[in-house]
């Protein structure tokens, strides 16, 4: 036929039949592999090739007890059907672009030295998500997510009933406070393309999906390209993508890295014991450096589950098989036998008590850019050896190990490929619920006013005004170089940034370059100086008529600073304060706001009692007539309109009478001006070595009250010592620290933090005590922070950019190049830019 074919060929210059058309080609393509297909918006459900389900993301633990570990296995047995298909998959994901530019934000917005904290924060942060912000080990940025999902083939359960395993899902979790959201195509979509696309951030936001196409078709980017090998996947992705910066413009970027090596691995060994608890180990050990991931990594836990009554009576068969074998004489050359008797006797009586049996495959994956592979491997291996595992590659099994991560993908016939390759495990619900990847790190708040990163790599936001249960205020307290100066002044820094009111009252100039930089009021406290700071004047009559408790809290304050001036080291005593108490409610009722000390004094030495007389001869040098008088007379001086205004009383060290008068005064008009201010923006005092600021006299009666005035108008006291046990020195600071919902703690000394325990100071467990010896500071990289609220405790790390270190450096020689600058015409923030980063502008001079 073929020679035919020829010769007519040749004679006619044509073939007898048709051309053949274009060669089919098979293109595989990852998407085929996705078993989406629809979504049923009104339950909720998606429908897939062979299946239906439903996904949830859920908040992660941190931490559990043995409650926790009893809930999740009643949940794994009881609201689970027969035949379902169960996934829980926690990835640490390197998207947290998002999440950073909620800080970032408003410190774009304010402009100026704010503007580049922002930019280069962000920065900063963007390269942490692939290169390690510490030289001790992986210290990466990750976003910790957890998802489940249920899936069962067609035809077994209707949609109405898969909603009903939802609902009690989700009540469930809610018991062990672990929030859950039902997960949409978009949502779907979203994670896939986080999963096979890695970015720190990306403006290729999914905000909707076609119903009209598969929803496998759109989770996958087209111009991904997947490269199957024995031991892992390759998978790269087109570098040049659509970002987004905080201006809000979008542009194309290349995003490196662009290829990744994807590898996966099952369990080998279980370790014999384990606990709830016990799975924060496998997301990077919170006290070794060395024992973190490397790279983002997917944790999958697929549980199947069988038929109830053939699982029991199988269970039973084994009871009896191995019993019986472990009674005869072979046991004697098979010693296990007795430990597989006594381990099935332990599952049928697990079964008589309401627990199943399920087959479990538990897989990790790690995601690492090409060339890093090996490194994240030896890590993650080490890191599950450190906690009794023994991992294993999935050697050509890395296709059907990573679809097993992909929600809702087991009941489409994954479960099938997990069980002719012999990957399930038999085991009891109470068992896997103890194994359940869904531990976390610390979320935080939704206000973004401090930034931390936890040590497994997650950003949180905190900030003390969200207490609901209590008050704003804060206790500080950091051995010496902890970084306690530069925590607060990030502290200081962060809330200028986000328009709230800030007064700070310092000793030691730790704040001086800080404030003026961010263009803030910088007062210091020098006799010469003249400033007045009559108590009287500062109450605001308007306010009196307005409020009658206004007056009270007012006077309460006022009363206690003639206190302090009469009694500067002792208590007042009942007389004493009544004769006070009656001397300021004259001069009130006959001056009001043009009272002063003087008639203070005249009212007492008036009053004709030697108590009287005694307190008049004590506040004689705060009178006109005195040594400190003319600080008491006419109206106040002091400028506090600046939304950053630092004190400086270094000056009045010597004169401690003097100093904690100027202090209460300061306090009383800080209060004051916070009054008068809409209570939505946050407002706050910080007292910087506060045990010596607050000592002696009244001055614990005048914290309270100005405690209970702070939450009143939604302000935050925060004051800051070396140590816990600093607070325990002078009344006024204890006064701060019972007042105090919040503690936050740097490094401190073991003999200190044995003291707390002695003593009982500090409210901690073991646990607590082990973080607490663990914090430290690790130079410039990063200080570690014990955040301990009226229902929470977190550690996380204040980690700064080469901007904001620069800033809050104390070092004369940096304020003093940085002052150059600007008298050669540079702006603050473009000054301080070139002194943080000289090499970037000497190879642009060259």
């Amino acid at each position: 036929m073929a020679a035919k074919r020829g010769f007519i060929a040749r004679m006619l210059g044509d073939t007898r039949g048709t051309d053949e058309g274009t060669p089919a080609f098979d293109a595989p393509m990852l998407s085929n592999w996705l078993p989406y297909r629809s979504y049923d918006q009104r339950h909720d459900i998606f429908y897939q090739t062979n299946s239906i389900g439903f996904a949830l993301e859920l908040a992660p633990l941190m931490g559990a007890d043995e409650r926790t570990g009893e809930i999740l296995a009643q949940l794994l047995s009881e609201s689970i059907p027969a035949n379902a298909r169960v996934q829980i998959l926690a990835f640490q994901s390197p998207r947290v672009g998002k999440l950073i530019a909620q800080y970032a934000l408003p410190r774009f917005k304010a402009g100026g030295v704010h503007r580049k904290i922002a930019e280069h924060r962000s920065a900063f942060l963007r390269q942490g998500a692939w290169v390690s912000m510490s030289k001790d080990g992986p210290f990466h940025v990750r976003n910790h997510r957890i998802f489940l999902s249920v899936s069962i083939a067609s035809g077994k359960s209707s949609p109405e009933e898969l909603v009903g395993v939802r609902d009690g899902i989700v009540s469930t979790l809610q018991s062990i406070d672990m929030p859950s959201a039902r997960m949409k195509p978009v949502d779907l979509i979203s994670l896939i393309d986080d999963i096979t696309a890695p970015a720190f951030n990306v403006a290729e936001e999914v905000l909707e999906y076609s119903e009209l196409d598969p929803i496998a078709d759109q989770c996958m980017r087209h111009d991904v390209q997947t490269v199957v090998q024995a031991d892992r996947l390759l998978v790269s992705v087109e570098p040049l993508r659509a970002v987004t910066n905080l201006s809000g413009e979008t542009a194309y970027e290349e995003i490196r890295p662009d290829t990744f090596d994807y590898r996966f691995f099952s369990v080998r060994n279980l370790p014999n014991r384990w606990a709830p608890w016990d799975v924060q180990k496998l997301i990077g050990d919170m006290f070794s450096d060395k024992l973190r991931p490397g790279c983002p990594t997917l944790t999958s836990l697929c549980l199947c589950y069988q038929d109830e009554q053939a699982a029991s009576s199988k269970a039973g068969y084994k009871f009896m098989r191995t019993s019986s074998l472990a009674d005869s004489k072979s046991a004697r050359l098979l010693p296990q036998l007795k430990d597989q008797s006594r381990e099935w006797e332990h599952v049928t009586q697990e079964l008589r008590l309401g627990k199943k049996l399920v087959q479990a495959y538990y897989s990790v994956g790690i995601i690492s850019p090409k060339g890093q592979g090996d490194a994240n491997e030896r890590t993650v291996k080490s890191m599950y050896k450190a906690a009794g595992w023994d991992l294993l590659d999935e050697r050509f099994l890395q296709i059907m190990a990573f679809m097993s991560c992909l929600p809702m993908t087991l009941g489409n016939g994954i479960d099938s490929d997990l069980k002719r390759m012999k990957r399930l495990r038999t085991m009891l619900t109470s068992t896997t619920a103890n194994m359940l990847p869904i531990q976390g790190e610390y979320l935080g708040g939704h206000l973004p006013h401090l930034m931390f990163v936890g040590r497994r790599g997650q950003p949180f936001f905190w900030s003390p005004f969200e207490n609901k249960a209590g008050n704003h205020n804060v206790a500080v307290f950091g051995k010496s170089g902890s970084g306690k100066s530069v925590a607060l002044q990030e502290l200081c820094a962060a809330f200028a940034g986000v328009g709230a009111k800030i007064i700070v009252i310092d000793d030691g100039r730790s704040f001086e370059h800080m404030a003026k930089s961010l263009g803030g009021n910088f007062v210091e406290f020098r006799l010469r100086d003249g400033f007045s700071l009559n108590p009287f004047s500062m109450i605001d009559e308007t306010l009196v008529a307005q409020d009658e408790d206004y007056l009270v809290d007012a006077l309460a304050m006022l009363k206690s600073i003639i206190g302090q001036m009469g009694r500067h080291i002792d208590k007042l005593n009942d007389t004493e304060r009544g004769l006070i108490d009656r001397a300021v409610n004259r001069v009130w009722e006959a001056k009001g706001r043009g009272g002063s000390v003087d008639d203070v004094v005249q009212e007492l030495r008036t009053d004709g009692s030697p108590q009287g007389t005694d307190l008049a001869i004590a506040m004689f040098p705060f009178s006109s007539e005195g040594t400190y008088g003319q600080f008491f007379v006419g109206e106040a001086s002091v400028d506090m309109s600046n939304a950053l205004t630092v004190f400086e009383l270094s000056d009045l060290a010597s004169r401690e009478e003097l100093r904690s008068v100027v202090l209460t005064a300061i306090m009383f008009m800080s209060s004051q001006t916070m009054r008068r201010m809409d209570r939505q923006i946050p407002k706050a005092l910080l007292i910087d070595e506060a045990w010596q600021m607050l000592r002696g006299g009244s001055m614990a009666d005048f914290v309270e009250t100005y405690s209970r005035t702070c939450r009143k108008y939604g302000a935050s006291l925060i004051t800051a010592t070396q140590s816990l046990n600093d607070y325990y020195k002078s009344e006024g600071s204890l006064a701060a620290l019972e007042n105090s919902d919040w503690s936050v703690i740097l490094m401190q000394k073991p003999d200190t933090i044995s003291d707390f325990q002695k003593h009982g100071r500090f409210d901690m467990d073991p646990y607590t005590e082990s973080l607490l010896r663990s914090l430290k500071r690790n130079g410039a990289e990063y200080s570690d922070i014990m955040i301990k609220g009226p229902d929470s405790q977190a550690v996380g790390r204040l980690v700064l950019d080469k901007y904001s270190a620069t800033l809050y450096s104390s070092s004369p020689q940096t304020f003093a190049a940085i002052e150059h600058l600007i008298e050669q015409g540079f702006s603050m923030d473009e000054a301080i830019e070139r002194v943080a980063f000289p090499e970037q502008y000497l190879e642009a001079a060259e």
